[in-house]
């Protein structure tokens, strides 16, 4: 149960991180968008106020799935706290383990379509980036909501005996 504690302490120090980022970076958005000769530095190479509304719109995208990323930890934690007290096959732990890997694969869905419209209205190329990070994250999502399954089936076999 050691590993259980320090992997839920590691999950609540990322989640508090992540819950910072997004406090600054939504704000942050807001005053490029109203605002952006208020802004001191380049974004991109490009000063705030040359910004166009689809690089906006690029970032608040981004910003959501980050949401969704930031969602499924809380997921995550929630799901950690019920193993501590030992409730492995309850309702809850197979519910946030299929919306962890939703949250997951919507968030990355969510990023992955807002950089895919940047490059294509602002670069003029149709390029989709797949990379390794993009084959963990997806593999991440489904192997939550796979082990979803798992668990409700483990459940459905302890109640039927």
């Amino acid at each position: 149960m050691k590993r259980l504690a320090l992997l839920k302490t590691l999950i609540t120090i990322l989640f508090v991180l992540c819950i910072i980022t997004l406090f600054f970076a939504v704000p942050f958005i807001l005053v490029v968008a109203v605002m952006p000769g208020q802004i001191p530095f380049n974004i991109n190479g490009q000063p705030a106020s040359q910004l166009g509304i689809e690089t906006i719109l690029v970032m608040l995208g981004i910003a959501i799935g980050f949401a969704f990323f930031t969602f499924a930890l809380y997921l995550f934690r929630k799901l950690l706290t019920l193993f501590e007290k030992k409730k492995f096959l309850h309702d809850d732990v197979i519910k946030n383990l299929d919306q962890t890997g939703y949250a997951i694969l919507i968030g990355y869905g969510i990023c992955a379509v807002a950089l895919f419209i940047y490059t294509t209205l602002v670069e003029g190329s149709m390029e989709i980036k797949f990379g390794i990070s993009s084959v963990f994250a997806i593999c991440l999502g489904l192997f939550f909501m796979v082990l979803s399954d798992v668990f409700a089936m483990a459940k459905k076999s302890k109640d039927e005996n």
